[in-house]
């Protein structure tokens, strides 16, 4: 094979790789998503990406949270309406849970996901 040949095989190579690291990496879901006002649900198959949902919630509300992770990274934080982080985690650790909701008003869920595969499901209990 010729110098010139070579050098040609190896650029498309590199395009080739460069073409799959870029795809790879795009933000996609597999999966179901459920959301209300009171409730947040993700079935994830698949996930890159970020997904955010807002809750309506009252003072003295308990939201119930299951939360597991079974491949790849996923991060779930909640966000009370003051800006303060009444929870973050990766959903390894504690997979079903209570938070305490202090004040009526706009609860926002986010999830950032990489390669992720896992379960979020949320939801008010008087």
């Amino acid at each position: 094979m010729s110098a010139k040949a070579r050098f040609s095989a190896v650029l498309v190579l590199l395009a080739a790789l460069a073409l799959f690291l870029l795809l790879r990496d795009q933000e996609s879901f597999t999966g179901s998503r459920t959301a209300a006002p009171d409730s947040y649900a993700l079935d994830i198959a698949r996930m890159n990406g970020a997904d955010r949902h807002t809750l309506t919630l009252d003072a003295g509300t308990a939201l119930r949270i299951e939360f597991e992770t079974q491949e790849g990274s996923l991060r779930m934080t909640l966000t009370a309406p003051d800006g303060t982080v009444l929870y973050t985690g990766s959903g390894k650790d504690a997979t079903a849970f209570t938070v305490g909701i202090p004040e009526s008003g706009a609860y926002t869920v986010t999830v950032e996901a990489r390669h992720a595969k896992g379960t979020i499901r949320i939801s008010a209990a008087g």
